[in-house]
């Protein structure tokens, strides 16, 4: 045991987005922080691989221009560096045909995708998102939502396909129509970031920062227990007992609940059983050259289906080549045929970019990927509705995540319920300290 970490204020068990988020955020405030990952690389499914020079994060990832985390990396001092994608000149894919992407006011007058009537109903939704409120419907359904807000069902079609592209989410009878309505605010206000080399970009970045704040970082580091509730919490950590004031568990939900014993664990796991995680199939290729330079973007209206090539917004292989993702969001709860959902993403990268496989150098299928941990349901309120990152009985334990807080999706969520947790944390030290 390091004498870093002999009597810590804050251990942090996961070295993810969140995890090195609040570390970073404590570290700042002198805070005795370490954290553990037990992967012998930082970063999760923020991390980068480098095949061939082509620099392939885990599936499509996209960074809210206008969202929480974003403000908060700037609060530390990083720059994220990237491109905004452009989905003028893409395609909506319908019954197996291309058609104009409806990305403005032209490309929705062109378009075939929708008649007269189709089309001025989808230019009247569209204008109308900035302005609604979200908050009135977070315990309303997207598709209830939607039936009643576009009249024309091939434009609640497209409606819906864009909340699939910015929520990752195919379970509109359970997304919570204001959750989604705001992600699709975001998207509309400042568009995304696709960044240069990658997450891991972002995840080098919060891991220096942290480290650079006196925090202790270390990977391939195995947290067995939790054990909190007694004053000090202590976590055993490749055998060693470490003590702490406080412990923050940046994990997936079920994670958490098995490793905390006690009482407090019952409630860990009640709120693991709750959550349905997000799920998303994807083929990434890497090309030596663009068939068809012009085809950059497209998606699917009447199935789950997207298509992009990232390196059109950002640098992440040699000029020249491209790095395509192509993805199918999946249903939540059901199972996956991998087979067939991977010819059907081949089919589409076939329809989009004909005779890519001759300009093939590598090629990645992941078929079932965790995107985020449990889908915003309406039936719980929306965000409001997520549990953490304070847990009720046990003040020495706060958890962070995309599953956790009242603010923000995805990536968002777990930078936000990061600094949540961190706020938290130097509130009640900084009560005991007044105290004493």
């Amino acid at each position: 045991m390091t004498e870093e970490t002999s009597g810590l204020d804050v251990a942090i068990v996961g070295g993810g987005l969140g995890g090195l988020t609040a570390a970073a955020l404590l570290a700042r405030q002198g805070r005795r922080v370490a954290v553990f990952e037990k992967a012998p690389r930082l970063g999760g499914r923020g991390a980068t691989q480098v095949e061939s020079g082509y620099s392939f994060n885990l599936g499509p990832h996209a960074l809210y221009r206008a969202g929480d985390a974003i403000r908060i990396l700037r609060s530390l001092g990083i720059e994220p560096r990237g491109g905004m994608p452009s989905q003028v000149g893409g395609f909506a894919v319908r019954q197996g045909r291309k058609h104009a992407l409806p990305a403005g006011f032209l490309s929705l007058l062109s378009t075939d995708l929708l008649g007269v009537a189709g089309k001025i109903d989808a230019a009247r939704a569209l204008a109308g998102l900035p302005r609604v409120a979200a908050a009135p419907v977070d315990d309303v359904s997207w598709s209830d939502w939607c039936a009643g807000y576009a009249r024309d069902p091939i434009a609640r079609e497209l409606l819906t396909a864009i909340v699939r592209l910015s929520t990752y989410t195919n379970a509109p009878d359970q997304l919570s129509a204001g959750a989604a309505i705001r992600q699709l605010q975001l998207a509309l206000s400042e568009n995304v970031l696709y960044l240069d080399g990658g997450w891991q970009t972002m995840v080098d970045g919060l891991s220096e920062a942290a480290r650079a704040a006196g925090a202790e970082v270390r990977a391939s580091a195995r947290v067995d227990a939790v054990r909190v509730g007694s004053g000090r919490a202590r976590i055993e950590v490749d055998g060693e007992s470490v003590e702490a004031a406080k412990v923050i568990l940046a994990l997936p939900p079920k994670a958490a609940a098995d490793l905390v014993e006690g009482d407090v664990s019952t409630t860990l796991a009640e709120w693991a059983a709750a959550q349905q995680p997000v799920r998303a199939a994807c083929l990434d290729l890497g090309l030596k050259t663009l068939p068809r330079s012009r085809n950059v973007f497209a998606l699917g209206i009447d199935e789950p289906l997207y298509f992009s090539v990232h390196t059109a917004a950002a640098r992440l292989a040699e000029s020249g080549k491209a790095v395509v993702q192509v993805a199918k969001y999946l249903p939540v709860g059901e199972p996956v045929d991998a087979g067939s959902v991977e010819a059907e993403l081949e089919a589409l990268a076939d329809l989009v970019q004909p005779g890519w496989r001759d300009y093939l150098e590598e090629r990645r299928f992941l078929p079932e990927m965790v995107v985020t941990h449990a889908v915003v349901e309406a039936r719980r309120g929306g965000y409001a509705g997520r549990p953490g990152p304070a847990v009720p009985g046990a003040e020495d334990l706060f958890v962070v995540g995309d599953w956790v807080g009242a603010e923000g999706m995805l990536a968002d969520a777990s930078f936000a319920s990061a600094e949540r947790a961190a706020q938290l944390v130097l509130s009640a030290s900084d009560g005991s300290r007044r105290a004493a």
